[in-house]
C-alpha cells in the first residue's frame, strides 16, 4: 500500500559519517586547504603564463606583503610632493628634497664644482671673502652662507642639502696627500671630496627629518662617515639657535673620538672664518659638552645657546636629559645596549607624541659579538624601529632588499683610478680590486677581510655570534662555498602530491623550480627496486604558529624551518640533505611543505611539543605519525607511571634540552662541517647567540634533528616493502617431495592432497 502523504516529497539526504567525510577529504573531493594550495602551485609550475596571483593566500611562494612601489616617470620628478614615501630608492628622483640620482648611468651631466666655489676661494687665498670684517657686505656674505648651510643649494637640476654644503665648504678633516710621490701617500688637513654616495646619504638624512623617520646605517670600514656624523652636530651648532645635538656610545673610548672631531672643527671655524662662523663658549666648554653663549658682567648667560654634548651609555637608563634635535649613536655595532638605548632615546626626541628630533645610529663592518646583534636587528627591521627603509640590491642573490641605509666597500673609492669627475666610483672595477685581495686569503682571515670590506649586509654582520661553535672551520667552509665554489649547490625544488596514487597524500613528485624555498642537496635514496628506505632520514622542525597575515607586526624575525638529515649508513657519512625556511602569509603553506618533505624522505620529525597548531594540522590529514614521540633522554621521571609521557609528541624547550641539542650540533660540525652545503646554515652557526636563540631558526631545527638522530641510534635503515606488490602464499603444514611433513610457506608445487592447512 502506498503512503500518499509521501508522494512528491524529496527524500531526506543521509548525513555522511565522519569517516566518509575524512575519506572524501583525503581523496580531494572536498575543497581543502591542500587542494587550493596544490592548485596554485601547479598553476605556477605547469602554466606558461607568468603573472601575479591576485589571491595571495593561495600563492605558495608569496614572500611578503608588497610595499607600495615608486617607479620611474617621464615627468620632472619620479616621486612628487604629497606622495606617500614608504622607502628611499637611490635610483629615483624625489621632489621632497630635490634629490636626483648620480651614479654610473644617471646624472651624467652633473658637475660638483659650482657647489664648492667658496671652498675653492679659501684654498687659493686662505680666506672665504675679501670683504672687510664688520661691514655690511661681510655680514651679507656670511648670512647667505648660513642660509645655504641650513636650506641647501640648488644649481640647475641638482640640489645638495644644507649639511652637505657645510661639509664640502667648511668642514676640515684628514685627507689623502695627493702630491706625495711615494705609494704610501700619508695624510694632511683638507676639505672632503664630493662623493656621490655621501650626497645620497645626506639626502636620505634630510628625507628622514621631513618624514619623521630615523636613520640606521651600515657600511664598510674606511668610508669617512664618522666625519659626517661629526658634521651633523657641528653645522647646526654654528647656524641654528638653541639646537641641541647629543652624541652617545657604549663606552668612553668610542665616544671621545667623535667629540674630538667636533671640537677640532669648532676651533678651526673660530680661527679661519673671520668671525663668520665663530661661536664663543664662555659658560659651558669642557671635553664632553660645549654651548655657544656669552656671559655678561653679572654672570648671566645669553646668546646663540646651541649645544653639543656627549653621553657614555654603558647602561640604557643613562640616555636621558634635555630634549635634542639630533641624537647620534656612535659605533652602534659595538654597544651591547644599542636596542635598549635606541628605545630609551625616544624620550629625548619626542614631546607629547610629536617628534622634535632625529635619531641616527651607525655601524661598521668588522664589528663582532653580541653587541653587533642589536644593530643587526634594527638594520634588518627598519619599519619596526621607525627607520626609513632603503631599497637596494646588495644581496647575495641580487634580489631587492629593504633595510637600513647601506654602503658596500666597492661603492666608495678615494683612489682617483676608480673615481670620475662627478665623484662616482666605478663599482665594477673597484669590486674586482677587492675580489683580487679576497682570493689571496682563506678561513678566518678571509672572513675578517670580507666583514671589514663588505659587499653585502650579510658580510658586514657576519661576526655577531658567541662563537659557541668552531668559527675557524665554519668560516673555512663558507670560504670554500662562496669563494671557491666547492660543495654541492642546493637545488630549489617544488614538491607536489602525486594524485595518481589511490591515497592522494602518499607519494610526492619533485620538480626543479627557481622560485621555490625548498633547498635540496640530495633526493631520497632508493633501493634496487626503487623503494624508499625506512629509518634512513630524520628531521627537525622549528615551528611557528602564525604567518605574516596573522601577525600584528613584522618585528618577529623567526621563520618556520625544517631540516632533513641522512643518517650514517654503510660508507656514507651523515649529511643534511634538505632545508625549507619561510614565513608565508598563511602558515598552513609551511605545514603542507613540511608534510611533503617528511613523506618524500619517509621520515619522522622532532619538534617542540608545545607547537600544537602543526600537530593538529597533520592529524587532520592523517599524518600525525610523521612526528617522533618524546626522546628517551627528555623523559626525566623514569617511573612506570610516567612512561606514558613517551606517548607525547616532541621535546620540551627547557634549558637542559636546548643545551644538549647545541652540544650535538657542535659535535656534528666538528666532525662533518665539510659536508654541509647550505651556506645559510653555516652562517647561522657562525653567528649564533644563545641570548638571541629565537632568531636562529635553522639552528633550532638542527638541534631537534640531532636529538632525533641520537634517539634512533642502534636502529638501522631498512627497505620499505610495498605490500601492494606482495604475492599471497599459503602457510601451514605440507608434505615435501620426499614425503616428509613440514610447517611453513606451502610451495606452489604441493597439491591439495598433500597439504593440511591450519
Amino acid at each position: 500500500m502506498i503512503n500518499k502523504k509521501s508522494i512528491g516529497r524529496p527524500r531526506k539526504a543521509k548525513e555522511p559519517t565522519l569517516e566518509e567525510l575524512r575519506k572524501e577529504k583525503v581523496f580531494g573531493k572536498l575543497p581543502t586547504f591542500i587542494d587550493k594550495n596544490e592548485e596554485a602551485l601547479k598553476k605556477l609550475l605547469f602554466e606558461n603564463e607568468i603573472k601575479e596571483i591576485e589571491d595571495t593566500e593561495q600563492s605558495p611562494y608569496y614572500e611578503e606583503e608588497r610595499i607600495l612601489e615608486h617607479k620611474k616617470r617621464d615627468g620632472l620628478w619620479d616621486v612628487t610632493l604629497g606622495e606617500d614615501i614608504k622607502y628611499f630608492d637611490p635610483e629615483l628622483s624625489y621632489e621632497l628634497t630635490g634629490y636626483r640620482p648620480i651614479n654610473m648611468t644617471q646624472g651624467l651631466d652633473f658637475d660638483p664644482e659650482p657647489f664648492i666655489v667658496n671652498r675653492r676661494i679659501y684654498e687659493r687665498t686662505g680666506k672665504y671673502t675679501e670683504y672687510v670684517k664688520g661691514g655690511k657686505p661681510h655680514r651679507d656674505f656670511w648670512k647667505e652662507q648660513h642660509l645655504r648651510c641650513i636650506n641647501g643649494l640648488t644649481i640647475g637640476q641638482y640640489r645638495i642639502t644644507g649639511d652637505h654644503y657645510f661639509f664640502l665648504n667648511f668642514y676640515r678633516m684628514q685627507v689623502i696627500n695627493r702630491d706625495a710621490v711615494k705609494k704610501t701617500k700619508g695624510r694632511g688637513q683638507g676639505f672632503p671630496i664630493f662623493a656621490s654616495k655621501q650626497y645620497e646619504f645626506f639626502h636620505y638624512v634630510e628625507m628622514c627629518e621631513y618624514l619623521g623617520k630615523d636613520v640606521c646605517m651600515l657600511k664598510a670600514r674606511g668610508l669617512g662617515f664618522s666625519e659626517i656624523l661629526a658634521c651633523l652636530g657641528v653645522r647646526p651648532f654654528v647656524t641654528t639657535r638653541e639646537f641641541h645635538s647629543i652624541y652617545t656610545a657604549g663606552a668612553e673610548p668610542q665616544l671621545i673620538p667623535v667629540l674630538d672631531k667636533c671640537w677640532t672643527q669648532l676651533n678651526w671655524l673660530n680661527m679661519h672664518t673671520d668671525g663668520g662662523m665663530k661661536r664663543l663658549r664662555q659658560k659651558v666648554d669642557n671635553i664632553k659638552e660645549k654651548r655657544a653663549s656669552v656671559v655678561d658682567s653679572e654672570g648671566v648667560e645669553f646668546g646663540h645657546m646651541s649645544e653639543i654634548s656627549g653621553i657614555v651609555a654603558d647602561h640604557p637608563r643613562k640616555i636621558r636629559g634635555e630634549r635634542a634635535e639630533r641624537l647620534i649613536f656612535e659605533e652602534g655595532g659595538s654597544n651591547k645596549h644599542s636596542v635598549q638605548s635606541w628605545i630609551q632615546g625616544n624620550a629625548l626626541v619626542e614631546l607629547g607624541g610629536e617628534k622634535i628630533g632625529l635619531k641616527i645610529i651607525g655601524g661598521t663592518g668588522g664589528d663582532s659579538g653580541e653587541q653587533l646583534a642589536g644593530l643587526s636587528r634594527m638594520f634588518s627591521n627598519p619599519i619596526g624601529f621607525n627607520v626609513l627603509p632603503y631599497k637596494h640590491f646588495y644581496t647575495r642573490d641580487g634580489k631587492v632588499s629593504y633595510t637600513g641605509f647601506f654602503i658596500p666597500a666597492h661603492e666608495f673609492a678615494l683612489d682617483l683610478t676608480y673615481l670620475d669627475s662627478r665623484g662616482v666610483t666605478d663599482n665594477i672595477r673597484f669590486k674586482e680590486y677587492y675580489e683580487h685581495h679576497r682570493k689571496l686569503l682563506e678561513g678566518m682571515d678571509l672572513l675578517d677581510y670580507c666583514a671589514e670590506h663588505c659587499f653585502t649586509p650579510d658580510e658586514a654582520l657576519l661576526k655577531q655570534g658567541d662563537n659557541i661553535f668552531d668559527a675557524e672551520i665554519l668560516s673555512q667552509r663558507l670560504t670554500d662555498i662562496r669563494v671557491h665554489g666547492l660543495g654541492i649547490k642546493p637545488e630549489r625544488t617544488a614538491l607536489i602530491w602525486d594524485h595518481t596514487e589511490t591515497d592522494a597524500l602518499k607519494k610526492v613528485k619533485a620538480i626543479p623550480t627557481p622560485n621555490s624555498k625548498i633547498l635540496i642537496v640530495e633526493p631520497p635514496l632508493l633501493d634496487e627496486d626503487g623503494n624508499p628506505y625506512k629509518n634512513l632520514y630524520v628531521a627537525g622542525i622549528d615551528a611557528i604558529d602564525m604567518g605574516t597575515s596573522d601577525s600584528a607586526s613584522d618585528t618577529d624575525v623567526s621563520d618556520f624551518c625544517i631540516v632533513i638529515k641522512r643518517r650514517a649508513h654503510g660508507l656514507k657519512e651523515p649529511k643534511y640533505v634538505a632545508m625549507y625556511k619561510d614565513r608565508p602569509r598563511d602558515i598552513r603553506e609551511a605545514f603542507n611543505t613540511a608534510m611533503k618533505l617528511l613523506t618524500w624522505y619517509n621520515c619522522q620529525a622532532v619538534l617542540e611539543y608545545t607547537k600544537i597548531t602543526i600537530q593538529t594540522y597533520f592529524k587532520e590529514y592523517g599524518k600525525g605519525h610523521l612526528f617522533m614521540s618524546r626522546p628517551e633522554f627528555a623523559v626525566t621521571d623514569k617511573s612506570r607511571k610516567s612512561r606514558k609521557r613517551k606517548e607525547l609528541i616532541g621535546i620540551p624547550a627547557t634549558e637542559t634540552v636546548i643545551k644538549h641539542g647545541l652540544e650535538l650540533i657542535n659535535m656534528y660540525i666538528s666532525d662533518y662541517c665539510d659536508d654541509i652545503d647550505f651556506d645559510e646554515m653555516l652562517e647561522q652557526a657562525l653567528n649564533y647567540s644563545y641570548k638571541s636563540k629565537k632568531k636562529f631558526d635553522i639552528i633550532a631545527a638542527m638541534s631537534a634533528c640531532e636529538i632525533g638522530d641520537e634517539e634512533m641510534s642502534g636502529i638501522n635503515p631498512t627497505v620499505l616493502v610495498d605490500k601492494s606488490k606482495e604475492v599471497w602464499q599459503d602457510f601451514g603444514y605440507y608434505v615435501d617431495e620426499k614425503g616428509c611433513k613440514r610447517y611453513g610457506a606451502i610451495p606452489a608445487r604441493s597439491t591439495y592432497e598433500t597439504r593440511w592447512r591450519l
